[in-house]
């Protein structure tokens, strides 16, 4: 696989928590600062997922998904017709 090199500056407080970081997963410098970018992606499109989901469903006159499997296809049933789908 091919890197690109990227130059970061880090205070002290940062350097400490990179190196703690290194220590416990016996890794690389380079590796924990990919697995904060994706950490922080993930965190980033776990939201807009959940953002989107809340906007469809203002839209779909349901206020709240709830917990309960059952419950949701409760809710789902009073909504859409299913029965062509049997």
């Amino acid at each position: 696989m091919k890197y690109d090199r990227l130059e970061i500056r880090l205070d002290p407080e940062h350097q400490h928590k990179v190196a703690e970081l290194r220590e416990k997963y016996g890794t690389t410098s380079s590796d924990i600062v990919r697995r904060g970018i994706d950490a922080l992606y993930e965190e980033w499109r776990d939201k807009q997922r959940k953002e989107a989901l809340e906007r469809i469903l203002s839209h779909e006159g349901v206020d709240e998904v709830p917990e309960d499997p059952e419950e949701l296809k409760r809710q789902n049933e009073s909504l859409y017709d299913f029965s062509d789908l049997d």
